[in-house]
């Protein structure tokens, strides 16, 4: 592991990233996996499909959580993983979450919804798994937690751009989507799945 630059990193991360973004994956279950990217829906292996969010602050603080785990996980990877793949879809996570959470900012803003400046329990313990390994444990740990960040992240934007509540916050959902499913087919297409 290269400690000065996985410290770096760290400290870098830890910083709020005021109104993060792109993926949330606070639901009370991870959704169950999809046939596809497009149908994060469909239950599988007995998990319950958790409730969808539909208010603004809920889907805010979920979203912030997910984007900031997506980016600091992906900057542990920048600095860990010696696989291609794996750096090449953990420089994508870094750029395309920054923006994203730049453009839930304004949006939260707009709305009048200040964001969760902090990880959530979940991402915060799935975070501290991910810091403990390195070679190919990490590389697989961290392609299966992306897979399930994407996974619920999809699941929460689709059903807060059809079911929550009109807003900047809404629009913001409804156009971050097909990012979101991109990048979840990039992720399977990585797992194998």
């Amino acid at each position: 592991m290269k400690l000065t630059s996985l410290a770096a990193g760290l400290a870098l991360a830890a910083l709020p990233i005021t109104g993060a973004a792109i993926l949330a994956q606070d639901a009370p279950q991870a959704p169950a996996a999809p046939q596809s990217p497009a149908a994060p829906e469909t239950p599988q292996n007995g998990e319950e499909m958790p409730q969808p969010i539909t208010d603004p602050q809920q889907f805010a603080d979920s979203a912030s959580s997910s984007n900031m785990f997506e980016i600091q996980s992906s900057q542990i990877a920048l600095d860990v993983s010696d696989n291609p793949d794996v750096l090449a879809f953990a420089e994508q996570m870094v750029a395309d979450h920054t923006a994203a959470g730049d453009q839930m900012t304004q949006a939260a803003e707009a709305d009048g919804i200040t964001p969760a400046a902090g990880l959530e329990e979940l991402h915060q313990a799935q975070l501290d798994e991910l810091v403990d390994l390195d070679g190919e444990a990490f590389d697989e740990a961290y392609i299966a937690a992306q897979v399930a960040a994407h996974r619920a992240a999809v699941a929460l934007f689709q059903s807060f751009s059809t079911d929550g509540e009109d807003g900047a916050l809404k629009s913001f959902a409804a156009e971050t989507l097909p990012t979101l499913e991109q990048h979840l087919e990039h992720i399977l297409h990585l797992s194998g799945e």
